[in-house]
């Protein structure tokens, strides 16, 4: 709770901030990257996706199409439990916002889950050793192997060891514009997960989930801009498979970006969550706290891409490595 309530310090200090900020261009880009830790085991529940607190104008859409490659290896035997996570995740969602009015919009989201062992076990583990980053088991076993699996006081709550593809839980959501001035925006936004996924092949939660969170806009510089989001989720249910769920858990990212060009915008966003498994005395289950970097590409004034790769800062609390490619094109007015 200490994260989020310090998450919602930093964004109201900002957003009352007296100090008069320089218009932003038009073509300025507060889209964070849409993508959050990748752990199949925490992705199954409603957490809401990084959001731009600018809304689209009446009746304008925003259509993306963002996938998310997550490559994982944790083993941990802490206390009477025991995790195996040995996977390669390809998260591909489909996303289409819409402009009801000047201070309303709304928001769907429709995720694709594929799990495999994957291809990239070699190329990551190198990547490690090269720039002298902890490999953790990675020297040990055997690449692209797939096998998820959670046991507690000798009893096994889930085991899967062969790979699938199924869709996962959608996503609806709702924003409402809490402050426009120049330098600076709030919005307000609130989702309701359902259970479209697959509960006993980790692409959903078999409940619905709620979530509220802040966004947050903030121009720095000319060149430098602010983007932060703090949020909560209420889990629709206290367990998964035997495993105590908590009943809150919040959430948050800032992300800062750098307008190097008017084509090419670089971005570093620092992103993390408190626990969704509170008893569990494992670090890929517990707090996580990650990175990622990369930038947004001006293709036109209706298409952008965006490309990022993540790193855990908090070691073995996220897979290792993932990878975001997002496409973003804007319908009237953009």
């Amino acid at each position: 709770m200490t994260t989020g309530v310090f998450l919602y310090l930093i964004i109201f200090l900002a957003a009352l901030n007296p100090l008069q900020l320089l218009a932003a261009p038009d073509d300025r880009d507060y889209s964070p990257f849409t993508t959050r830790d990748q752990n199949l085991f925490n992705m199954i529940h409603g957490q809401g996706l990084p959001a731009n607190a600018a809304l689209l104008a009446p009746a304008q859409q925003l259509w993306s199409t963002s996938l998310s490659i997550a490559n994982a290896i944790n083993i941990e035997s802490p206390g009477d439990e025991y995790l195996h996570l040995d996977y390669e995740s390809y998260r591909l969602n489909l996303s289409w916002q819409y402009g009801l009015n000047e201070n309303w919009n709304i928001k769907l989201d429709v995720p694709l889950l594929y799990q495999s062992g994957g291809i990239f076990d070699t190329a990551i583990d190198q990547w490690h050793r090269l720039f002298g980053m902890p490999r953790g088991k990675r020297p040990y076993i055997e690449n692209n192997q797939y096998r998820v699996s959670y046991s507690l006081a000798g009893d096994t709550l889930f085991e899967q060891d062969s790979g699938s593809f199924n869709p996962a839980d959608i996503q609806l959501s709702a924003g409402r514009r809490l402050l426009k001035k120049t330098g600076s925006e709030l919005s307000l936004w609130a989702g309701l997960k359902l259970p479209s996924g697959n509960e006993d092949r980790l692409s959903g939660s078999g409940t619905t989930d709620i979530a509220a969170w802040l966004a947050l806009n903030r121009q720095l510089s000319d060149n430098w801009l602010l983007n932060a989001n703090a949020g909560l989720v209420i889990p629709g249910q206290n367990s998964y498979r035997g495993m105590t769920v908590a009943g809150n858990v919040w959430y948050g990212h800032a992300m800062l970006g750098w307008l190097f060009n008017e084509t090419v915008q670089l971005k570093l966003q620092l992103q993390g969550h408190t626990s969704y498994y509170p008893d569990s005395q494992t670090k890929i289950l517990g707090d996580t706290v990650f990175v990622m970097f990369g930038g947004s590409i001006n293709i036109n004034h209706c298409n952008r891409l965006d490309i990022s790769v993540s790193e855990d800062i908090l070691v073995d609390a996220s897979p290792d490595i993932s990878l975001l490619l997002n496409w973003r094109y804007y319908t009237s007015g953009c």
